[in-house]
C-alpha cells in the first residue's frame, strides 16, 4: 500500500503544467488527486470532494487566493492546506501563515519529493489539531458535567447545612439560673462538630460539645446520630425509663457502644457536663477532647484538669470513661473549644496557642461576645478546620 492511500489531495493552481506534474507524481504515489484551474473551481470541488489535503497557488491571475483560504478555513478550521507561491513573495507567505495554512513552497517545484514531505506533515498537523479539538472538547464537555454536579452537590451540601444548623439550639439562652451561647463555623458546607444544652431537671442543665473526625458529609452525619442518641436517652430520663444513673460518663459508655455498632469507621472525641445550680457544682466527663475546657472566675482564665482522661467514643471497645466534679462560684464563665481552634490560632507551638486562649479569656473576663471578636470567630472567616465554642456563665 502506497503513502497516499485513501488520502484526496485537492490542487488549485491556473498553470496546466504544474497541475498536471504534480497530479502524476502524487497518483504514482498513491493519492486520489482532484485538479482546479482558478479559485472558484477549487471551492466548487472542495465542497463536492472533501478533500484530505489542499496544495493552493495563492498567486493565481484571479487575485482570490486568500479569499479561497478564507473559505475553507471558515468552514473547516482544521483544513490541511498547502501553499505554492513565488520565490521572493515572502508577504504572502506569512499573511497566509498567519492565516492558518500548514506548509509553504516555492515555485517552480523542481523536487517533487519536497511535495510529499509537506504533504506528511500537513496530514500530521491537521491529525495533531484534530485530535487536540476532540481533546477540548471533551474536557469542555467533563467541565459542564462537573459543573452540574458540583452545582447539584452545593445544593444538596447547603441544603444539609441548613437542616445542620437548625438542628442546634438557638443561641442564646437562659436554662435555670445558667446562660449559654454558642458559635459553630464548618470548614466546609456541613460540619463535624456539634453542640448542644438542654435541662434535665429543675435544678441541672445537660450540655456537650462534639468534634468528629474528619470532615463534609460523613462526619455531619454522626453529629446527627449523637444528638438524636442524646436526645432519647434524655427522654427515657425524664420519662423515668433511664435504666441507671444519668451522668456524662454513663452517657458516653453508652455512645461509645453505639457508634463502634454502627462500622462507621468514626470516632468523636467529646466533653460533656451536667451544671447544678442547686449546688453550684459542674459533674463532667472527658472523652478524649482537647483542648480541654477552660473556666473564667475571679479575674483568671485555666484548664480544668481531670484526673483521668479516656478515649474518644467509637474507637476502643471497652473504654471507660469517669465521671468528675467541681464546685462553682456564683460568678464564672465556663468555655469548651473542639480543636479546629488550635489550627486558627497564631502561634508555633501548642503550647503557645492554649496560652493565647487564656490570654483572651482573661483580657474578655469571660465575656462570650467579646471572646468571640478576640479570637476572629467571625462567621464568615475561612478555616481550615471545622470550629465550635460553647460558653456557660452562672446568672
Amino acid at each position: 500500500m502506497k503513502n497516499g492511500a485513501h488520502i484526496v489531495v485537492l490542487v488549485i493552481d491556473d498553470d496546466a503544467v504544474v497541475r498536471e506534474n504534480i497530479a502524476a507524481y502524487l497518483s504514482n504515489e498513491g493519492y486520489r488527486v482532484v485538479l482546479a484551474a482558478t479559485n472558484e473551481e477549487g471551492i466548487d470541488a472542495y465542497h463536492s470532494c472533501c478533500p484530505n489535503i489542499v496544495v493552493c497557488d495563492i498567486n493565481m491571475p484571479d487575485k482570490k487566493g486568500f479569499d479561497a483560504l478564507t473559505t475553507i478555513f471558515t468552514q473547516n478550521p482544521t483544513q490541511a492546506i498547502i501553499i505554492l507561491s513565488d520565490v521572493g513573495n515572502t508577504e504572502d507567505v506569512i499573511r497566509a501563515m498567519r492565516l492558518g495554512v500548514s506548509d509553504y513552497l516555492f515555485k517552480p517545484l523542481d523536487d517533487m519529493e519536497m511535495l510529499s514531505i509537506s504533504i506528511e506533515r500537513a496530514r500530521n498537523r491537521s491529525r495533531l489539531i484534530e485530535e487536540n479539538t476532540r481533546y477540548r472538547k471533551n474536557l469542555e464537555e467533563i467541565n459542564r458535567e462537573l459543573e452540574e454536579r458540583v452545582e447539584i452537590f452545593q445544593s444538596d451540601q447547603q441544603a444539609g447545612r441548613a437542616v445542620q444548623m437548625r438542628m442546634l439550639p438557638i443561641p442564646p439562652q437562659d436554662i435555670n439560673r445558667f446562660h449559654f451561647d454558642h458559635r459553630v463555623i464548618p470548614s466546609l458546607y456541613l460540619s463535624g462538630d456539634s453542640v448542644d444544652y438542654k435541662p434535665i431537671s429543675r435544678s441541672k442543665v445537660l450540655f456537650y460539645i462534639g468534634d468528629v473526625s474528619g470532615h463534609g458529609s460523613s462526619s455531619a452525619f454522626v453529629t446527627v446520630l449523637l444528638r438524636f442518641r442524646i436526645a432519647q436517652m434524655l427522654r427515657e430520663h425524664i420519662q423515668g425509663r433511664f435504666r441507671s444513673e444519668f451522668s456524662p460518663a454513663y452517657i458516653l459508655g453508652l455512645l461509645n457502644r453505639d457508634l463502634l455498632d454502627t462500622g462507621l469507621d468514626k470516632h468523636i472525641t467529646v466533653c460533656m457536663g451536667i451544671l447544678d445550680d442547686s449546688d453550684n457544682t459542674l459533674l463532667y466527663s472527658i472523652a478524649g477532647h482537647h483542648p480541654l475546657p477552660i473556666l473564667y472566675t475571679q479575674g483568671r482564665a485555666h484548664f480544668i484538669e481531670p484526673q483521668k482522661r479516656s478515649f474518644p467514643i467509637g474507637l476502643v471497645q471497652d473504654a471507660e470513661y469517669t465521671n468528675e466534679k467541681i464546685s462553682l462560684p456564683d460568678d464564672f464563665a465556663l468555655f469548651l473549644f473542639s480543636d479546629g481552634i488550635l489550627e486558627h490560632l497564631p502561634g508555633s507551638t501548642m503550647l503557645e496557642k492554649e496560652e493565647r486562649l487564656l490570654s483572651v479569656i482573661g483580657s474578655c473576663k469571660g465575656d462570650f461576645n467579646e471572646v468571640k471578636t478576640g479570637l476572629n470567630l467571625h462567621r464568615d472567616i475561612k478555616v481550615p478546620d471545622d470550629i465550635a465554642v460553647l460558653s456557660a456563665t452562672g446568672l
